[in-house]
């Protein structure tokens, strides 16, 4: 490293520059500060040696103090950003010391007068140029002034040389060598601000050559609007957008103007008015028409510029073309719209819903199916379609989709509009993000209620079939058993009586003919339960509203005999709530589980029996009880007592069909039937379900 930059170096440490310069004063601070601490320094050893130069020093001593004292000051002041009041300072009162200097050492002949270069050079950086004229100026008249009062005599008598010929030449040597080091440090300053400067340059054409071609790939070009001088220039990368060739036509507000589509141009000027008028930035899309007919779309972007008052000054924007987004954008509407009609047009239920279940999007026939409005159901939460004790299980499927398994079929049943229960089948699909993060589940449905409902049917028929068919085998038994057993008797006591007849002993045949007789009631009885058993199973009679309470009371009356025989009290409660069936059959019903009641009160000495009745957890149906306080049945036989021909004490008469009768009739009215028991001695409790009217009735 040479000498030069050496110093350079030392100097840029010392008084550290920060270029580019905000205004003159930044400048003359940076530059100024270096050259009085300088000067400072140089005074102040001055006016330590000045006593050993002069034969009499007082004068040159407190002329050295007294600049001391001012650089010292002046430096302070640049350093604290007050240039034109430092500089004035010190280069005010350098004139003054060096003039009371001359005016008391020789005059015009002073070594004194040679520092007047210091106070142009001073003024100069301070105050710039007009500074620098207007300080030599001063400097000449004030030479002038000393000529003049040295050649008519107005200088003190006590005015004479003060420097020997050694002294001189020392001070005529500081005097250059404090001119050469003010000229380096300008010179290094000088040097340094250049090289930033073509550095910045080079900086700057390097960004500009980058912002040109990241134009260029983004197909935009850049555009400045001056607000005062009413002008806008452009990029050259806005020649190509607009399909302009700069050699022939110069681009320009109205060139621009007549390149946008006739029916965007109220758009752009509403546009632009709007953010000239409020201050804001500027964002508009625009058609462009190229001197071949192609259109182009472009979008103009703005950005204001105000002063520190907030007035516009200009705006600084691009325009970049934008016509393969809009033609990107216009397909995927097209695709939207076709997606759409496909959508809504499908016969099928069509949802998109969150995990929580709130829906997001649905089609017209999800709103048809539930009738509802779209508005209503989106942000819905779908799970409320569905009957509460199965959303858990629901929601238990959803949530085994996973990114690995995303698809996944289920059936569940829904809430109908008219409050009825429907079945849907859905197939389930787990949507995810460019980066597989779950974001929303997709789902395509079918109503299915009427194939359920052949279902249920379908089970409920094979279901009857088997339970025939166990019945079947057990009529096969009762008529090779029961339906024999009276046959036999018949038959046995029959030839009995032939051959009393042969024999004349006509003593016992009355007897012999009442067995008989028994034994014929006996089979008539059981046919007849077997023909009511068969006509259970058919289709029943039209179904009207029967009033229970009135309905009991008939039933109680066909077998008031058993009550009355057994002394049972029928407790019947008032204001019984209607049903809704086939009158004779659940009459049917009720007789055969009253007279059940009384004949299993064993030695009961106070027999009741207690009938209530109150909704069934079934919707539309109504849960009747008969309580008794009998014999009460096992906990183990209570479904046996309801198969055919079953009897669990045989000392008790009956044809053991009752009990099948009535789940029979009851099953058939789409309710059910069972039996609640302690045990024996305890009492017995028989519940069935029976359908409520419909409303409409």
């Amino acid at each position: 490293m040479n000498s030069d930059h050496l110093l350079t170096a030392f100097f840029t440490h010392i008084f550290p520059l920060k270029i580019p310069f905000a205004n003159r004063q930044q400048y003359g601070a940076v530059i100024l500060w270096p050259i009085f601490s300088t000067l400072a320094l140089i005074a102040g050893l001055f006016s330590i040696v000045s006593p050993f130069l002069y034969a009499q020093p007082a004068i040159p001593l407190l002329a050295s103090a007294v600049m001391t004292i001012t650089f010292t000051g002046g430096a302070w002041m640049v350093r604290r950003g007050a240039v034109y009041t430092g500089t004035g300072l010190v280069c005010g009162v350098l004139w003054f010391v060096i003039t009371v200097t001359a005016l008391f050492s020789g005059g015009v002949r002073s070594s004194a007068v040679l520092h007047y270069v210091l106070v142009v050079l001073l003024t100069g950086i301070g105050f710039g140029r007009y500074g620098a004229s207007g300080a030599a100026l001063v400097s000449s008249a004030t030479m002038l002034g000393l000529w003049l009062l040295e050649l008519t005599g107005w200088l003190p008598q006590t005015t004479q040389l003060l420097e020997t010929s050694l002294v001189y030449t020392i001070l005529i040597s500081v005097i250059l060598l404090l001119t050469g080091i003010i000229i380096f440090i300008v010179d290094a300053q000088l040097s340094a601000a250049l090289r930033q400067s073509r550095q910045e340059a080079t900086e700057r054409k390097r960004a500009e050559q980058w912002l040109r071609q990241a134009l260029l790939a983004a197909r935009a070009g850049a555009w400045e609007w001056d607000a005062q001088a009413r002008t806008i220039r452009w990029s050259p990368e806005n020649y190509p957008l607009l399909a302009i060739e700069p050699t022939r036509e110069k681009l320009t507000f109205l060139t621009w103007l007549a390149r946008i589509h006739p029916d965007d141009q109220a758009t752009v000027r509403a546009a632009v008015d709007r953010a000239i008028s409020n201050i804001q930035e500027l964002t508009v899309d625009f058609r462009v028409i190229l001197p071949d007919g192609t259109i182009r779309w472009l979008r103009g972007i703005g950005q204001p510029v105000v002063d520190a008052q907030g007035v516009l000054q200009g705006m600084y924007g691009l325009q970049i073309d934008i016509t393969a987004q809009k033609t990107i954008e216009t397909e995927l509407q097209r695709s939207q719209l076709y997606y759409r009609g496909l959508v809504e047009d499908m016969p099928a239920l069509i949802c998109r819903f969150l995990a929580d279940g709130t829906l997001t999007f649905v089609n017209d026939r999800y709103c048809q199916t539930f009738q509802r409005s779209r508005e209503e159901l989106i942000g819905f939460n779908f799970y409320e379609l569905i009957p509460p004790e199965r959303r858990a299980q629901v929601a238990a499927d959803i949530r085994q989709l996973t990114p690995e398994q995303p698809t996944m079929e289920h059936e569940h049943e829904v809430l109908q509009p008219d409050g009825t229960i429907g079945w849907q089948h859905w197939i389930n699909r787990l949507l995810l993000d460019d980066n597989g993060v779950p974001i929303e589940y997709q789902a395509l449905g079918i109503d299915v209620t009427e194939r359920k409902k052949a279902e249920i049917e379908r089970e409920r028929l094979l279901n009857e079939l088997t339970a025939r068919n166990t019945e079947l085998e057990q009529f096969a038994y009762t008529v090779s058993h029961d339906l024999k057993s009276p046959l036999i008797t018949i038959k046995g006591f029959a030839s009995y009586i032939q051959r009393d007849l042969e024999a004349g002993n006509l003593e016992r045949i009355p007897a012999d003919l009442q067995r008989i007789i028994a034994a014929a009631d006996r089979m008539y009885q059981l046919l007849e339960d077997l023909l009511n058993l068969s006509r259970a199973g058919r289709k029943l009679s039209q179904p009207s509203r029967i009033g229970l309470g009135l309905l009991i009371s008939e039933a109680a009356a066909s077998v008031s005999s058993r009550l009355a025989e057994r002394n049972v009290y029928l407790n019947l409660p008032p204001n019984l709530p209607e049903i809704y069936g086939d009158r004779t059959r659940l009459r049917e019903v009720f007789q055969n589980l009253i007279d059940n009641a009384a004949k299993f009160m064993g030695d009961q000495p106070s027999p009741q029996i207690w009938i209530e009745a109150r909704p069934a957890d079934q919707p539309g149906f109504v849960l009747v009880s008969v309580r008794d306080n009998g014999i009460g049945i096992e906990p183990r036989h209570a479904q046996r007592i309801f198969g055919l021909f079953e009897r669990l004490n045989m000392q008790i008469e009956g044809t053991g069909i009752g009990l099948a009768l009535a789940r029979r009739i009851v099953e058939a009215h789409g309710g059910k039937i069972w039996v609640e028991s302690e045990g024996l001695g305890k009492g017995a409790t028989f519940y069935l379900t029976l359908p409520q009217p419909p409303v409409s009735e």
